[in-house]
């Protein structure tokens, strides 16, 4: 059981990586839509990466 919550929990993080990393390219490439508002949405959008990143719940 302690095994396959680890593996659940390292695909977790594997997914989470993926759509943050994509997040942040298409932060940095974004042509259209580069108002304040879509600076917030995209800060919204990345902190709960950030938060499972840095393991903090």
């Amino acid at each position: 059981m302690i095994l396959a919550q680890t593996i659940v929990t390292y695909i977790y993080y594997i997914i989470t990586a993926i759509i943050g990393i994509t997040l942040l390219k298409k932060f940095f490439k974004r042509e259209k839509r580069q108002g304040l508002v879509y600076d917030l949405v995209y800060a919204y959008c990345l902190v709960p990466f950030i938060l499972r990143l840095l393991q903090i719940k």
